[in-house]
């Protein structure tokens, strides 16, 4: 009987394990958008990164329709694998954050990672350091510092 226990127990044990490694990406369709938006109409920007481009924008809707700040580049193939090994799509994908500041004129940061046909967004406090994420965000504040000067 004791045997018996222990033979269910090692099956258990080996068949509830899960592969630790991240899901693949899917890279013919994976896309990272991330942004802030605040409250009175003070400020919004978006970055976004795929085919190996980043791509950002910055305006003030208040004084504008038109973005003060529009700027591009090619990522080169480093860059690229660099965004590429700081995404784990699976981490990503359970996160559940789902601020709105800027309904009461705060703001809010934002993150969506489209990975083929599967997509995800999240949306924080601005300057929020989220801890299973902090390399990603690490990563688009450096492109956004870049890009915005």
């Amino acid at each position: 009987m004791k045997n018996l226990v222990l033979i269910i127990c090692a099956c258990l044990g080996i068949f509830s394990c899960k592969n630790s490694s991240p899901d693949p990406l899917n890279e013919s369709n994976f896309k990272i958008k991330a942004g802030f938006i605040c409250g009175w109409g003070s400020g919004i920007d978006t970055l976004e990164i795929a085919n190996q481009t980043v791509r950002y924008t910055y305006y003030v809707p208040r004084n504008s329709l038109k973005p003060q700040v529009v700027k591009s580049r090619k990522l080169s193939d480093q860059e690229w694998a660099e965004i590429k090994n700081v995404v784990n799509w699976s981490q990503f994908n359970l996160l559940k954050y789902k601020t709105c500041n800027v309904c009461f004129d705060g703001c809010d940061e934002w993150i969506a990672i489209q990975n083929g046909d599967l997509s995800h967004q999240i949306t924080f406090t601005k300057g929020l350091k989220i801890d299973t994420i902090s390399p990603l965000q690490s990563k688009i504040a450096q492109l956004k510092t870049e890009l915005g000067n």
